[in-house]
Formats: structure tokens, sequence, C-alpha cells
């Protein structure tokens, strides 16, 4: 195996945008890869926009492995900072899979009692290497519904007064914000992380949509995305609606509108993520029509 040597995570520009060159430069060589650049930009400028950059929680759950010239060829990261993470390692160092799962469980784990691995559920080698290691699938916790479109039907109707606006042409902070309170139950969503959201690097006004109600109150929205790594392709995250707005069709509607003004711009197949069924949000995403799924499985190991 070539020698490698791994190294903490600082939370620089520098090294951050490192993280996005590497996995911009899997994505081509790895259809299983879960934590795109994408995500990574999510995490940084929404999940966690809160954090000073230079909390703990930044080194302590993302870890880097790098080859003897020093180019970036593996990836721990943990989503959340709770049981969950993820690995991704350049096709040529899959042998590193044994040293950093051992890693892994010696020390991001030592102070958990279990951890838990997301995979594509036909991730077939990465799912054997898990399973050498001790993992055990646990449920199928996701789905990828991926959408043609040139074959999704974009056509859609709002009751009067209502109207589907980007961001900025409706630029209500705090409308925005109590939807997505009221939309996710999330009490402590700020206006510092919608702003976050918006600096990011990937961040493309004309695809942050809201729908608005005739008295100006943003009830619905969505966020489009484009892939880094490849022009026609985007995905949407997140989708919401507010709860007194539900069951309208405002969320389909905001989709299709996004779907609109993604293909306008070259795009023609977009991914739009969901918690696995009884999830109701999965009722909405297959009355879309998408042309496929894929399924995120969940595997778990017991470390204590």
């Amino acid at each position: 195996m070539t020698k490698t040597r791994d190294s903490v995570y600082t939370n620089t520009d520098a090294v951050y945008q490192e993280i996005c060159d590497f996995l911009d430069a899997l994505a081509p060589l790895d259809p299983y890869m879960l934590w795109e650049s994408g995500r990574m930009n999510f995490w940084r400028y929404n999940v966690h926009a809160d954090k000073d950059p230079q909390a703990a929680f930044f080194r302590d759950n993302v870890h880097l492995w790098r080859s003897e010239d020093d180019a970036l060829v593996a990836l721990f990261i943990s989503e959340y900072g709770q049981n969950d993470f993820f690995v991704e390692v350049m096709p040529e160092y899959r042998d590193l899979y044994p040293d950093i799962l051992r890693w892994v469980e010696d020390v991001w784990a030592r102070t958990r009692s279990t951890i838990e691995i997301d995979v594509f559920s036909n991730g077939v080698e990465k799912i054997r290497r898990l399973k050498a290691h001790g993992f055990r699938f646990k449920c199928h916790s996701e789905n990828w519904h991926i959408y043609d479109l040139d074959e999704v039907d974009l056509d859609y109707a709002l009751p009067e007064g209502f109207r589907v606006v980007a961001f900025s042409d409706a630029p209500d902070y705090a409308s925005r914000v109590a939807l997505v309170r009221s939309a996710f139950s999330n009490p402590d969503y700020t206006e510092t992380r919608l702003r976050s959201l918006m600096a990011s690097p990937d961040y493309v006004d004309a695809y942050n949509l809201s729908v608005v109600s005739p008295a100006g109150q943003h009830v619905a929205y969505c966020v489009g995305w484009p892939e880094r790594n490849s022009q026609d392709t985007g995905y949407i995250e997140p989708v919401g609606t507010h709860a007194d707005f539900r069951r309208r069709g405002f969320a389909s509607a905001v989709i299709k509108a996004c779907f609109g003004r993604m293909k306008a711009n070259g795009v023609r197949t977009v991914e739009i993520a969901s918690g696995a069924e009884p999830n109701i949000s999965n009722f909405l995403y297959d009355s879309l029509r998408p042309k496929s799924k894929r399924e995120i499985h969940k595997y778990t190991k017991a470390v204590a």
C-alpha cells in the first residue's frame, strides 16, 4: 500500500477548499459517494453556520488522510457530530479503509457507544468493507429521487394572489426564518444561518425560491443547487412548507418552478433526497414522477 499519513482538520478556507476539490475529483470516479462538495458547503454554510469557525467541533469531526506528496486521498466527516459519519476515499487508496475505521473507533468514537454510517444500498464494495469491520445493517434511511427535466411536468397552479418568486425579489428575512422554523420544527434556525447559506460558494440566487401569500408571508420554499462537477446536474435541498399552509400544493409548485429555472440554464437531471418511508415527503416526491430512485441504507456498530 502507498505510504500515507493522517492529519488534523483545520477549518481554514484553504483546507476547506482543498476538501471540496478532492470531492469534485472523486465524484466522477465513485458513483457510490454520498458526501459531495455541495453537501460539504451545506454543512459549513448552513448546518453549522452559527458556530465559531475555530470551534473544536470542526477539528473533532473532520479528519484527513494524505499521500506522500501531501495530496488529499481520504476524508472522514460527521455531519452533526453525533453518532453519524461518512468516509470518502480515492479508488487507488481504498486499502486505507481498515486504518480509517480503526481511527474512527479508537479516536472519534471513544466517547460514543454506537456509530453509524449511511451508504448506497448497491455500494457493494463499501458495504463489504464495513461488514468486515463489524458493521451491520440497521435500516433503510433515505431515498434519492432522480428527475429527468425533459420528462417531468413543469406546469403548476397557485390559489389567487399567491406567487412563486426568488427570495431576492421578496427579501423578508423574518418571514423566511419563521417559515423554516415551522416547516422543520426548528426553533433554533436563525437569520445568520439563512444569510450564511446565501453566501455559500455554489449559491444561485435564481434557485432560492419562495411561495409568497397575498399578505406577503413566505409559506413554502426550496433552494436549488448546481453540481460543481457536472453542468447538467443539480439538486434541491431543502424543501419546506409552513405548517399552516400544508396540503395545498405549494411545495410541488415551488419545486416545479425551480425545475423550470434549472432546466432553462441547461440542467437536465435533478436529485431530491428524503427520509425513507413512512416519511410523508415521499408522497410529494413520488407525485413529481422521478425517473429513478436510489436507496440509502444505514449500517451501525456498537463500540462501547
